[in-house]
């Protein structure tokens, strides 16, 4: 087992820990969402698979497992190209502000990926360079957005923006790239458990 994917399973063991030991006893805390997003920012795409519970009833806990998909081109300061791919998960918190046709959000979120990035120098010429380099990605980042709900349906759409910092906490090669990231995120989310109302409030 690399010393990367241990990392990964102490950090959703923790994240089961916290929940488990979490007092979710409100009405509110039986709200449970399940959720496809799709996250594009300009060097690549994240898809996840979401569950979010509902710790009361304007504030919830999202966790996300997916794929990063990296595609940095000439982005990277490091290296002319760089790209790759990887796995991992987010715990989030989310704070919603209810309206009658939808929810208005603002969220905090810590993601971990275990990405392989191919890079090359020089492409083309005859002192190309190339290999590949593992990296463990920590990225912190802020989400705000709007979701609404699919007229009487448990089913919820909606857009959301993130800001954060792709932050490379060990890197197994040559240095590659990280720094600021926008992205757009767009969701499907479904009302597994609980209360259809909670997507809306009058």
């Amino acid at each position: 087992m690399t010393k990367f994917s241990l990392i990964l399973i102490v950090f959703f063991a923790s994240v089961t820990k916290i929940l488990a030991q979490s007092d979710l006893k409100t009405k509110e805390a039986s709200e449970t969402i399940l959720g496809l997003s799709e996250q594009v920012y300009p060097a690549g795409l994240i898809t996840t698979l979401n569950t979010e519970v509902f710790v009361r009833e304007n504030s919830s806990l999202i966790f996300r497992v997916g794929g990063n998909f990296a595609n940095r081109k000439d982005f990277s300061p490091y290296n002319d190209n760089e790209k790759g791919s990887g796995f991992g998960g987010s715990l989030g918190y989310r704070k919603y502000f209810h309206r009658q046709k939808g929810s208005f959000l603002a969220g905090i979120n810590t993601d971990v990926w275990n990405m392989w990035i191919d890079w090359q120098n020089n492409p083309g010429t005859p002192d190309q360079t190339q290999g590949q380099t593992n990296t463990l990605v920590l990225q912190p980042w802020l989400e705000g957005g709007y979701l609404k709900k699919i007229k009487n349906s448990p089913f919820q759409i909606g857009m959301t923006a993130g800001l954060g910092r792709e932050i490379n906490v060990i890197t197994n090669g040559k240095e590659v790239g990280q720094g600021w990231m926008f992205s757009a995120l767009f969701h499907f989310r479904y009302l597994l458990k609980g209360n259809n109302s909670i997507f809306v409030r009058k």
